[in-house]
């Protein structure tokens, strides 16, 4: 049930193309991801430190780039880039290869090889299916959450501790992600990465 919750914000990540939805569809992913990962130990600390991954995953982040969003009236639309046949095809690629290659013989006594396959998959195809720079900073988002569920499933012995560490890293490369929009929309309200590229020198 959980994967196909993933499976359905994964292709509402890639095929959304108006920021609220993708924002929806990353907590939604996210949310599952960490589901997925959820400690089986009962150690208060393991608990601690996944309840700060999760918060600062599903709460901190997307209210960070609502909030940047509304604050400077960056546009609604991500920009795809391509048309809506294209996208659907891509997506649905992206699901079956992740899918596929969950069930190659290496990974065949991970029960969650083919989602981690798929959210990582499907996060690096958000990327490539927009040209807005919120839309990829939601997709490398998302690919963080995947990884969280990559070391749940791949290295469940990994230290809490570490996965925090990750998680702050990426808070902070988010962030500086943000303020780099906030310059940039200054310039070019649509933060289409094609009209960007004279800013180079």
């Amino acid at each position: 049930m959980v994967e196909a919750v993933l499976i359905a914000a994964a292709a509402a990540l890639m095929l959304g193309s108006h920021l609220r939805t993708a924002l929806l569809a990353y907590v939604v992913f996210t949310a599952a991801t960490l589901w997925l990962a959820v400690p089986h130990s009962h150690d208060p600390r393991a608990w601690t430190e996944f309840s700060l991954i999760a918060a600062i995953k599903v709460v901190v982040v997307p209210a960070a780039i609502a909030f940047i969003a509304h604050r400077y009236d960056v546009p609604e639309y991500l920009t795809p880039s391509f048309g809506a046949a294209w996208r659907v095809l891509l997506a649905a690629a992206a699901v079956v290869a992740g899918h596929e290659a969950g069930r190659m013989t290496a990974f065949s006594n991970l029960t969650l090889a083919s989602a981690v396959f798929t959210a990582v998959f499907s996060s690096v195809a958000t990327v490539a299916l927009h040209r807005n720079l919120l839309a990829h900073v939601i997709g490398l988002l998302a690919l963080g959450s995947s990884i969280t569920l990559a070391g749940a499933a791949f290295a469940p012995g990994l230290s809490g501790g570490v996965e925090l560490a990750d998680t702050f890293d990426l808070v902070i490369a988010t962030f500086v992600a943000l303020a780099i929009l906030r310059a940039l929309v200054a310039y070019d309200p649509s933060l289409d990465v094609r009209s960007l590229r004279s800013l180079r020198g």
